[in-house]
């Protein structure tokens, strides 16, 4: 596939991904109470804001400043990079994993623009549930990056097609 074709199918999920994320922290962000949860659907869908220094599920939240900011910032922006170069070098990617590449790097720069505008942590927003059965806390950004691997994943599994068009 040729270089503008790449760019065809990933830029624009990145962006997408990227905006509605940026445009969802910032309106949450000023129309939500700190401490004061809203829920609907009988508590399937709460909203809560938490500011997340770690990652899923607070993961590496107990990290050192220095190490968290390592990991979370300095280790996520080579990643997004790397990932970057590669979805725009590797032959082998299809329109379906390049839009999946496009999703998590949408998703991972709206949660890096994050960190770094607010000391090292991530707005999250969002618990879905049935009962005592719970996500974590989330936000639109993580859903971008699921997305994305999930259509990058499933772009390997489609037989049968030519990949290095």
């Amino acid at each position: 596939m040729r270089m503008p074709d790449r760019l065809r199918w990933l830029v624009p999920a990145a962006i997408a991904w990227f905006v509605v994320d940026q445009v969802t922290k910032d309106w949450l962000k000023r129309a939500l109470t700190p401490g004061v949860d809203l829920v609907a659907l009988d508590g399937a869908i709460v909203v809560t804001p938490v500011y997340n220094p770690g990652a899923f599920l607070s993961l590496g939240a107990g990290l050192s400043d220095h190490a968290r900011g390592l990991v979370f910032t300095v280790g996520v922006a080579v990643v997004l990079a790397a990932l970057l170069v590669w979805s725009l070098r590797a032959r082998s990617l299809g329109r379906l994993e390049l839009v999946g590449a496009g999703s998590f790097l949408g998703g991972g720069l709206g949660n890096l623009l994050d960190r770094l505008i607010h000391d090292g942590t991530v707005f999250d927003f969002l618990n879905l549930g049935l009962g005592p059965v719970r996500t974590g806390i989330f936000n639109i950004a993580d859903v971008g990056l699921m997305v994305g691997v999930a259509l990058f994943i499933l772009g390997g599994l489609v037989p049968g097609r030519h990949r290095s068009e």
